[in-house]
C-alpha cells in the first residue's frame, strides 16, 4: 500500500507504495482513510526533532488525523463493521513512534482514536481531529464564560481557528494579534478585537481590557508572557510552555470515544466549523509539510488520501 513514511533519522520523508499492508487483531479495526490534514507534530516528526522523546520504529508513517470508511473489524469488535464512516487522531507515541494516517489503510483499537464520522465531507472531518480537540480542552482548561476576555497567540492557525469559534460561542471577548490580511478572517471566527501583530501586544491588550485578560492560549511562544493575564487569570500552553502554578496549563488532546463525539455534536449541529485554506493530494504531502512551516495559514491544510470509490 502507499504511505508517506520516515525511513531513517538521515533521510526526508516520502511516498513509498511497498508498505505492508496492517494486520487487523480481534479488538482492531481496518480503516481505508480517505482525507487527513497536517499538524505541527507531523513537521516535528519529519526532521526529527522527537527522536530523543520517543523511541522510533522505522519506517514511521505521518499523519496524525484520519477520516475514512470501514473496510474490516476484528472477531471481537462490537461497535463498528465494514461500510461504517468514521474518524478520529492517531497519537504520536503508541507506544513507539510508528503509525500514522498518511497511507490507504490505518488500524486503530476499539475504543480509542476512533468514533463514527460526524455529518460533514471527509475533507473537513480528517481535518478537524488533533486541532479542534486541542482546542476544547484549551477552552475547559481557561475555564471562559459569558463576559470573561482571552487572549490568543496564534488564532490563525489551526487550533487557534477552532478556539476562537469555541470562545466566542462561550460568550467571551476574543482578543486576537493579526497581520492586516488576517482581519476579516478572524473577525468572521467571532474575535471582537484584532491587535497589530507588528507592535507591542502587552500596551495593545492593557488598552482594551486594563485590568487584563482573564485568559491567555499562546500557540506559538516557549515563553508566553504572563503580563497580560489580570490577578488569578489562566494561562494554557499546547509546548508545555505554560509554567508551574495554579492556573497555569499545559494541554493535551486525547482521543477518547467521548471527546470525539463531543466535537462530532459541535459540528453535525453547525456550531464549529473546519477552516480550510488548501487541500493537498498524498503525492503533495511533502509540499503541504514545507506549506505549514514557511507560508502564512488561516485554518488547516487538508490531505486527500483516497478518492470515493473501492
Amino acid at each position: 500500500m502507499r504511505a508517506f513514511t520516515l525511513d531513517s533519522f538521515a533521510g526526508q520523508p516520502h511516498l513509498r507504495d511497498d508498505v505492508q499492508m496492517p494486520e487487523v487483531g480481534a479488538r482492531e479495526i481496518l480503516v481505508r482513510v480517505r482525507s487527513s490534514s497536517v499538524n505541527p507534530v507531523d513537521a516535528a516528526i519529519a526532521v526529527g526533532m522527537l527522536k530523543d522523546m520517543v523511541e522510533h520504529e522505522f519506517p514511521v508513517t505521518l499523519g496524525r488525523d484520519y477520516a475514512g470508511v470501514v473496510e474490516a473489524a476484528g472477531s471481537a469488535v462490537d461497535a463498528f463493521s465494514a461500510g461504517d464512516e468514521v474518524y478520529g487522531f492517531l497519537l504520536h507515541a503508541d507506544p513507539t513512534m510508528h503509525k500514522g494516517s498518511w497511507a490507504d489503510y490505518l488500524v486503530v483499537r476499539e475504543g480509542v482514536s476512533i468514533a463514527r464520522k460526524p455529518s460533514v465531507d471527509f475533507t473537513a472531518a480528517g481535518a478537524a481531529p488533533l486541532a479542534a480537540l486541542t482546542a476544547l480542552s484549551a477552552l475547559d482548561a481557561l475555564e471562559l464564560s459569558e463576559g470573561s476576555s482571552v487572549l490568543v497567540i496564534g488564532a490563525t492557525g489551526g487550533v487557534g481557528s477552532f478556539f476562537v469559534q469555541l470562545a466566542a460561542a462561550a460568550g467571551a471577548s476574543v482578543l486576537a494579534p493579526a497581520l492586516p490580511e488576517d482581519h476579516d478572517y478572524l473577525t468572521r471566527l467571532g474575535a471582537r478585537v484584532i491587535l497589530d501583530r507588528g507592535a507591542g501586544i502587552r500596551s495593545q491588550v492593557h488598552r482594551h481590557e486594563p485590568g487584563g485578560v482573564d485568559g491567555l492560549l499562546d500557540l506559538v511562544s516557549y515563553q508566553p508572557d504572563a503580563s497580560v493575564l489580570r490577578p488569578g487569570g489562566r494561562l494554557a500552553s499546547p509546548l508545555g510552555a505554560a509554567g508551574e502554578g495554579h492556573g497555569r496549563i499545559n494541554l493535551m488532546a486525547s482521543p477518547t470515544t467521548e471527546s470525539l463525539d463531543r466535537l462530532t455534536q459541535l459540528l453535525e449541529a453547525g456550531s464549529l466549523r473546519v477552516p480550510i485554506q488548501r487541500t493537498y493530494t498524498l503525492e503533495q504531502a511533502a509540499t503541504a509539510l514545507e506549506a505549514l512551516t514557511t507560508a502564512h495559514t488561516q485554518g488547516k491544510l487538508a490531505i486527500t488520501i483516497t478518492q470515493e470509490g473501492p
